[in-house]
């Protein structure tokens, strides 16, 4: 019958390391962490109540029991190796039986399993606080969906065409609401399963219990690490002052680092040391070739102990104690952390074709630029005007290369002047404002060319430029604000260098273009909000005018069709239209952005406002994507730009016009019928914001 007092590390282990095996009782020096080490019985070593078994009926053979009966046998044979001379030869299965014996049984395994479930619970609960990061893991919230979620998001549309949905559409449609909703999906999500945990990892620690006892009681000719040691070569080696660590027995794989047996990799696995006494270690070899160097070996035994070592003197001075548990602390959470970002890859997309655009980062070089007045003469004006100009691109250009601006137009009739700015190309067809009816146009990059090389030319409204020298506050920042903006495109012009994708499918053939200059208008509007915080209102107020604007001017488009396959005049009249929308929502995002505080006045209520046409949730996920696009040392990601296309057919769809790629061309129904999504419930919490 099991008695209750039940060893983990075997005395018969412990007496190669007593203090003085001469004395009549049995005692080890103990060292723990962050204590002196003690001079101690054995018998209260590497021993717990009812370690393995609870106390049984009378007659019941237990599991301790057996243990204690097979150890018999072993206690002669670890004595034996002990007692011969060093470089002795040892029967290879025999050395494998004795090792692994000794390493399954003990405490270390088990506390190192139930470590990792204290570990893997814990990083559980931070990772159902980070609802950002559980996201990514899901691969829902990165700007282009992960492979596995794709695949997914496929196997469905193509079920959906047996009810007449083209799966190529169903799969755009809902590749894009998955992205659109996971801000307040995957809160939700977290916010359901974290009162689960507990419940879900109630009762691990007695199946730990039971499983450990399981893999002892399991016949040792039927253990893996048996047949893998039998092929070793072993031998009992002399040895200075030797320590035993909880884990027992070491392995030094190709790393050329000592572990815990069980932690190390079969294949990996080129020497194996089960330290048997203070001056001794059964030693086995994976070949001859395998040399073994113990110099490091008691600090790295201190550092994969769980939480003890023994040896036959105090090792206080040598600070071994301090070494305990750095090794499978680190293991650990190295494993879980490769685990998390294993997953986190799977969920990444698939990139076959990586395009990305480096941001120049030019030198500093003197320039010249004009500034003309077009259609109206005043020296005095003009003075003034170009000393505003001077003054801001002076300042700008310590951090901004401004060397590519050509030069500024001042207008008082601003389409004409813009018709006649010299291009440098006879070919070029003159310029004219891309503003729609609900708005007035009053600034505008122009490209030209001068001697060979691109630059760009600016032309202003006069209303722009008398603001300026306003003495109105208000209208002078807002001014100087578009000022800076165009200025600040000018840079980005010179530091990312215009290119074409690389094979653009048919869908970015048709509507990139009403969307590339979306991250031009964020980078840039980011970079000037500070000038005039209030302009955020101006921004949103134009994302609304331009989308009333694109309802009703679409709606007059469709009436017009001929038949259902009319649809050129009304997707031409939307891409226009959706170019305006992107264009004064990727200005309002840069400026919210570009603001290190969030000011109440600057309209950042605006997704709000948006509700209406449902897409309050859309400017959210074309704010991340527009953030994403420009990488962490400003590099720009033209696979994420090339996606950006996604946002076009998402504004399409706001008005009754849906879109597909077929074959290498692109189909499109127009339609009286809009897609409004359901959303969640609004009053829960967001991934990317607060409470909505």
């Amino acid at each position: 019958m099991a008695g209750k007092r039940q060893h983990y590390l075997p005395r018969l282990l412990q007496r190669g390391f007593l203090d003085d095996p001469a004395a009549e009782a049995e005692r080890t020096w103990l060292h723990r962490i962050a204590s002196p080490a003690k001079c101690v019985g054995i018998r209260d070593v590497g021993v717990e109540d009812w370690f393995y078994s609870r106390k049984g009926i009378l007659g019941e053979k237990t599991l301790d029991d057996a243990i204690t009966n097979f150890e018999g046998g072993l206690a002669k044979d670890v004595a034996s190796f002990r007692d011969v001379p060093s470089g002795s030869v040892v029967e290879a299965r025999l050395a494998a039986k004795t090792v692994t014996h000794l390493v399954i049984r003990t405490a270390h395994l088990r506390r190192s399993i139930s470590d990792g479930i204290a570990a893997i619970t814990s990083e559980l609960e931070v990772l159902l606080s980070n609802p950002q990061r559980l996201g990514s893991i899901m691969g829902v919230t990165a700007p282009l969906l992960g492979s596995a979620v794709v695949d997914r998001i496929r196997s469905r549309a193509i079920e959906l065409e047996k009810f007449g949905f083209p799966a190529t559409f169903s799969e755009r449609l809902m590749s894009y609401f998955v992205r659109e909703q996971a801000g307040r999906l995957i809160p939700q999500i977290a916010e359901a399963i974290s009162p689960l945990v507990p419940s879900m990892l109630a009762g691990l620690a007695d199946k730990v219990r039971d499983t450990h006892n399981e893999l002892v009681a399991k016949p040792l000719d039927d253990h893996g690490w048996v047949a893998r040691l039998s092929l070793f070569s072993w031998s009992v080696e002399a040895i200075k002052e030797i320590i035993l660590p909880d884990a027992v027995a070491l392995a030094r794989g190709e790393q050329g680092v000592f572990e815990p047996l069980l932690f190390s990799k079969q294949d990996d696995t080129e020497v194996v040391v089960l330290p048997v006494a203070h001056d001794r270690a059964l030693i086995g070899r994976r070949g001859p070739e395998c040399a073994v160097d113990l110099g490091e070996f008691n600090i790295q035994a201190a550092a994969a102990c769980e939480g003890f070592f023994i040896a036959a003197r105090s090792f206080d001075s040598e600070k071994l104690s301090e070494m305990i548990g750095r090794g499978p602390a680190r293991a650990l959470a190295e494993a879980i952390k490769s685990a998390l970002e294993i997953t986190e890859k799977a969920r990444l997309p698939s990139r076959n074709n990586f395009q990305i655009l480096e941001r120049k980062t030019p030198e500093h070089q003197d320039f010249t630029f004009q500034v003309k007045l077009h259609g109206f003469s005043d020296d005095v004006l003009a003075k003034e005007y170009a000393n505003v100009i001077a003054t801001v691109v002076q300042d700008l250009s310590r951090d901004m290369p401004l060397y590519d601006l050509d030069g500024i137009t001042i207008a008082a009739d601003y389409g004409k002047a813009l018709s006649e700015v010299d291009r440098g190309d006879p070919n070029l067809p003159p310029v004219v404002s891309s503003a729609l009816e609900y708005g007035v146009g009053v600034a505008m990059p122009i490209t030209v060319v001068r001697a060979g090389k691109r630059k760009q030319h600016l032309v202003f409204a006069a209303s722009v430029a008398d603001g300026w020298i306003s003495k109105d506050a208000s209208s002078q920042s807002q001014s100087l604000h578009l000022l800076m903006k165009m200025l600040a495109g000018v840079a980005h012009s010179t530091q990312y260098v215009a290119t074409a994708f690389a094979k653009p499918d048919a869908m970015a053939r048709e509507f990139h273009a009403a969307v590339a200059e979306a991250p031009v208008g964020y980078w840039t509007t980011r970079q000037a909000a500070f000038v005039s915080p209030e302009e955020g209102q101006n921004y949103a107020k134009l994302t609304m005018d331009s989308l009333a604007y694109a309802k009703n001017t679409i709606e007059a488009s469709r009436l017009r069709m001929q038949d259902s396959s009319d649809v050129y005049e009304p997707v031409s009249t939307a891409i226009s239209c959706i170019y305006a929308v992107l264009c004064h929502a990727a200005d309002w995002l840069g400026h919210r952005d570009g603001l290190a505080e969030v000011d109440p006045t600057g309209g950042f209520d605006f997704p709000e406002q948006l509700k209406i046409y449902g897409l309050d949730r859309w400017i959210e996920l074309l704010g991340r994507d527009l953030a994403a696009c420009y990488m962490e040392d400003g590099t720009l990601d033209l696979e994420v730009v090339k996606m950006l296309g996604r946002h076009v057919e998402r504004l399409f769809w706001c008005f009754g016009i849906y879109c597909w790629p077929e074959d290498d061309s692109v189909r499109c129904i127009v339609s009286d019928r809009p897609l409004r999504p359901p959303y969640f419930d609004p009053s829960g919490h967001d991934l990317f914001g607060e409470a909505s």
